[in-house]
């Protein structure tokens, strides 16, 4: 198995709450996340870590030309202003994301700073694809991200 990870930044203009709120709500994603076709949950209930939600997501990601369909369950626990994602996008394949957000500017909430590592853990001949893959949808997602909560306010 190979592990990769990678690290994204952006600033969003809303307090730190309110933007684990959003990112917490799989279905929110649609349209900033590129490949996610629909995000349903299927179990909730709350645990040591925090809440916590079971997903069943299906993505139509790219393999050059083609697009093909995948689903699968991620699961999110939410810790304060922390949001802990697993997804298994494959057989042998691991996604763990965990989303910080601290306050930004001021301090006074109505800005934050969301800092995302993810690693990925795969068989090395798909660990390359997959990492590229997933970093090039949170890049979009935080590129939009910040634009989609300007809204909300």
């Amino acid at each position: 198995m190979t592990t990769l990870r990678f690290e994204l930044t952006t600033s969003v203009p809303v307090g730190p709450h309110a933007a684990i709120d959003f990112l917490t709500d799989l279905t929110r994603h649609q349209g900033l996340h590129p490949y996610l076709v629909s995000a349903d949950v299927v179990a909730e209930g709350t645990g040591p870590d925090g809440p916590w939600q079971e997903w069943r997501v299906v993505e139509r990601p790219r393999l050059g030309p083609l697009r093909y369909t995948i689903r699968f369950p991620a699961r999110v626990v939410r810790d304060g202003d922390t949001m802990t994602s697993s997804v298994r996008a494959a057989p042998g394949c691991t996604l763990r994301t965990v989303t910080r957000a601290t306050p930004a500017g001021d301090g006074d909430g109505t800005s934050t700073l969301l800092t995302e590592t993810t690693e990925v853990i795969a068989p090395w001949p798909v660990a390359g694809y997959m990492t590229r893959q997933a970093r090039a949808a949170h890049e979009r997602t935080f590129a939009l991200l910040p634009g989609e909560l300007g809204r909300l306010r």
